[in-house]
């Protein structure tokens, strides 16, 4: 059974709300996808050059003691 196949056949076993989302989601996935702006990519780049250098804070959660 071809992947496109097995999707007809999960979709025709959903009920009316759930069809409705899984609609929703396909058609999100279907959109096109977002690109950075070069302003966007550039901050990225200098975030990871930053992480390389060791310039950066981790941040930890405090254990409870029970």
């Amino acid at each position: 059974m071809s992947v496109k196949q097995d999707l007809h056949r999960l979709v025709d076993e959903l009920g009316e709300a759930d069809a409705r989302e899984a609609l929703d989601y396909l058609r999100w996935l279907k959109q096109e996808t977002e690109s950075l702006t070069e302003e966007e990519l550039a901050r990225v780049r200098a975030g990871e050059a930053e992480i390389a250098r060791g310039e950066y804070t981790v941040l930890e959660t405090p254990t409870r003691n029970a």
